[in-house]
């Protein structure tokens, strides 16, 4: 079996490895936070928040994945996440995620979350050790797709957090374009994802 971290582990371990009907949003949204808190309280990673920016690329880092930005010929792929043995030779790693650098910042970041949300809900560890997802813009969404794309954008910008960043800028701002700049700045997030985030949230 593939290494997996503590706290992903016990995660799995709860759900008795089985995620194949799990796709509540609004309990997806809360573990997204939990296992965000737990990875931050582990004293062994010495993890923090900078500001209100989630350390999306160390947290990678710890559930044992390499990082990789590459050009794709494909302009709508953004990033595809591997896990198998067959990988060591050429990563060093049996885990790897790469990420199109020809996308913005942010965008690079939702999709490492998006890819992680792979790892966790859909990477069957008790029954075989490789698994591959490609995440493209342009493709159709299906359910597993969504639930990536919502622990994802709860993972970047955590269900708390962000009501309390939006509190702070609605107090100042009545511009709701400002407002979801002002946190795509916050979290390092795409707007697209920040509007959705809002309607989700907030129902704004």
């Amino acid at each position: 079996m593939i290494w997996m971290c503590i706290e992903i582990e016990k995660y799995k371990q709860e759900h008795n490895y089985d995620f194949s009907n799990y796709f509540d949003s609004s309990q997806i949204d809360d573990d997204a936070e939990a296992l965000l808190n737990d990875f931050l309280s582990n004293p062994n990673y010495n993890l923090k928040l900078d500001k209100r920016k989630v350390p999306i690329i160390e947290l990678a880092k710890i559930m044992g994945f390499k990082i990789y930005t590459a050009k794709f010929k494909d302009r709508n792929l953004s990033g595809t996440i591997g896990i198998s043995k067959k990988l060591v030779n050429r990563y060093k790693s049996d885990k790897v995620i790469i990420l199109n650098n020809q996308d913005t910042d942010e965008h690079i970041l939702f999709t490492l979350c998006h890819e992680l949300a792979h790892y966790i809900y859909d990477y069957e560890s008790n029954a075989h050790n490789e698994y591959s997802n490609t995440y493209r813009t342009n493709e159709a969404i299906n359910a597993k797709e969504m639930r990536a794309n919502r622990f994802a954008a709860s993972l970047l910008m955590p269900k708390e957090s962000f009501k309390e960043a939006y509190s702070e800028l609605s107090n100042n701002i009545d511009d709701k374009n400002i407002i979801v700049q002002g946190l795509s700045d916050t979290f390092n997030a795409p707007k697209t994802a920040v509007r959705i985030r809002m309607k989700e949230v907030l129902n704004v």
